[in-house]
Parts: structure tokens; sequence; C-alpha cells
């Protein structure tokens, strides 16, 4: 299954802004590379000025030096911001600790990267776990990363301005689009099986993702997120 690249606009600054994040999510590595290699040719040809992920990059070990390798030779040429999913924890953390330590890599868990773009304005990108350290003032966004955006709660979600989550697959069937747009049958078990979502102020998109530890789909193509922000 081709991997397609889903275009979400985001405007925070009247236009003022251009900002391009590559948001990738549920890589789900076994053994093959090949989908790394479309992934970089995908980074390559949007040249974003970040790249984030979401959690779950390998389902077996010889996948997690495969995805180290990846994020090596991408953050050579690009910063990357990302999370770990309940995945990336299941071999324990000798395993899970080949993503930490890469120059221009940052593990956002439990710490806020702070990015000024091109144009001047000011972001904080953190995890959800982290949220509550995020700095409010009017000259910066925050960005809240989501491994699964099941455990968004609603009620706490002052001064966040976007969360980027994956986990949900689309439900990996979709039978059809509600009204709401919610990814149907998968959104009557899951409040966010949904690509994108407002809530009050805060926007919420969510990623398809790549690949599953169940390799079947119907019409849920495997994506990465395109997210322009002007």
């Amino acid at each position: 299954m081709k991997i397609i690249e889903r275009y979400e606009h985001i405007d925070f600054h009247n236009g003022l802004e251009n900002l391009t994040i590559v948001h990738i999510s549920d890589v789900h590595l076994w053994y093959a590379t090949s989908i790394l290699k479309e992934l970089e040719i995908i980074i390559l040809k949007n040249n974003p000025d970040l790249v984030i992920l979401t959690g779950d990059y390998y389902d077996l070990p010889k996948g997690a030096h495969n995805f180290r390798s990846f994020l090596c030779k991408i953050s050579l040429t690009y910063p990357i911001v990302f999370i770990k999913g309940n995945h990336d924890s299941i071999y324990g953390k000798k395993i899970s600790n080949l993503l930490l330590n890469i120059p221009n890599c940052i593990c956002a868990e439990h710490s806020i990267f702070s990015y000024q773009s091109k144009h001047g304005y000011f972001y904080q990108i953190t995890s959800w776990g982290n949220r509550r350290e995020l700095i409010c003032n009017h000259h910066t966004k925050n960005i809240v990363l989501i491994h699964n955006p099941e455990k968004i709660i609603e009620k706490e979600l002052q001064n966040i301005h976007l969360i980027l989550a994956g986990h949900l697959h689309g439900g990996q069937f979709i039978f059809a689009k509600t009204q709401d747009k919610g990814n149907f049958p998968g959104n009557l078990f899951y409040k966010y099986c949904i690509d994108r979502k407002q809530i009050k102020e805060t926007t919420l998109v969510v990623s398809k993702g790549l690949g599953d530890t169940f390799p079947v789909r119907f019409n849920c193509p495997r994506e990465v997120v395109i997210i322009n922000i002007a």
C-alpha cells in the first residue's frame, strides 16, 4: 500500500508564518527498510522546518536498529522532535534507548523543545505528560505530542494550541466518513478516530500511521501528514 501525503493547514499568525512540519507516526517496523526509503523521499520532497514523530516506530528489535539509522540520517539535515509509543518500550530500555542521544534529534517526553521559525515566531514542543510545564504568553504557540489521543483530557487543554497524535491507525477499516469527519466504524469505539478536530482553542491532528502490527487495512491509506502553519 502506497504512502500518501495528507496536507493540513493551520492559521496561527494570519498568514504571516510559513512553517512546514512533517508528522510521522506508527511505523511498526519489523525487518524491511523499504518504508524508510519512501519516508526519506517524502521528507526531502517537502523540505520541512521540523520532523515530528508520535510513537510506535518498531515491532521487533531489528526494526529499532533500522529506525535509529533512519533518524541519524534524517537529523543531519532536519531537526527531529519525537516521543515514544507503547510499542517502543516493549523490549525494555536497552532497545528503547536506541532512539536517544542522536544529534539534532530531541526526545520531548520530559523536556520542552523551543523553536524559532525563520519568520521569527516561537514554538514550544513537549509531550502530553509534560504539558503543565508549558509557559503561556502571547508570543509563543504550544505544540503537544501524544501517542494515544484517547488519553487527552479536554478540560486540561489550556495554553495548548496544537496536539499531534497517532496510535489509532484510522481504525484500519474505514467504511465511511461521518458528518464530523470521523472514521467509521473506528469512531464508534474511539472518540478521536478522526483526522482532525477543533476542541475549543486547540487543534487536534491525528495520523493514520504508516504501518500495523496486523497489516490489514481497507480504505485507510498509510500516510504522512504535512502540516503548514501560516
